[in-house]
């Protein structure tokens, strides 16, 4: 616990540093002067917002990956990070950054197109039914032998992935069923 904790002040001051250059950086390449102080007492400082470009990439359990590009005025980047806080940094150059998170759920487009089915004796699920064979992902060899006949049923006609509970319950009801599992039995 006092590791994690130690772990977390470290990244917290790692991250203030990296922000604290960032905003140097930038406030240092748009050439702004020192304002002299009798020019501080006739016009009080107007600070201007940072323009940010920022990159959002959701990665989903079932793989899918969604990204989405926003400009966004910075005012205080304490209010920045307290909003994107559980994203992480991917990548940050002077004016872009790119932010990551990991959903535990599948993703969107999965739960509109996809289903669980066999392709070649494999689980795989397809964008539409089975029947249009559009294999999106492969997992692994099911023995069909071992199929009950509603089984084989709902795998021909296709498993609707609706959920992430349905993806998580398919995976794990046909794991047991690989041809190595089975001759072990």
């Amino acid at each position: 616990m006092i590791h994690r904790q130690k772990l977390l002040v470290c990244f917290i001051a790692v991250i203030g540093i990296i922000s604290g250059l960032f905003i140097f950086e930038m406030i240092h390449a748009s050439g702004i002067q020192p304002i002299q102080a009798e020019e501080q007492d006739k016009n009080p400082p107007r600070q201007e917002p940072l323009v940010l470009e920022v990159t959002l990439q959701k990665q989903f359990i079932d793989g899918n990956v969604e990204e989405s590009t926003h400009e966004e005025k910075v005012w205080a980047m304490e209010d920045f990070w307290s909003y994107y806080k559980g994203w992480q940094v991917v990548d940050q150059q002077e004016g872009k950054i790119v932010l990551k998170k990991e959903i535990n759920d599948i993703s969107p487009y999965m739960k509109k197109n996809g289903y669980f089915g066999l392709a070649n004796d494999q689980l795989a699920i397809f964008e539409g039914l089975p029947i249009h064979e559009q294999v999106i992902q492969s997992f692994y060899q099911i023995d069909t032998g071992e199929l009950e006949s509603y089984q084989r049923q709902q795998l021909q006609d296709g498993i609707k992935i609706d959920s992430k509970q349905v993806y998580q319950y398919v995976l794990e009801a046909y794991r047991g069923m690989t041809p190595q599992r089975s001759a072990n039995s």
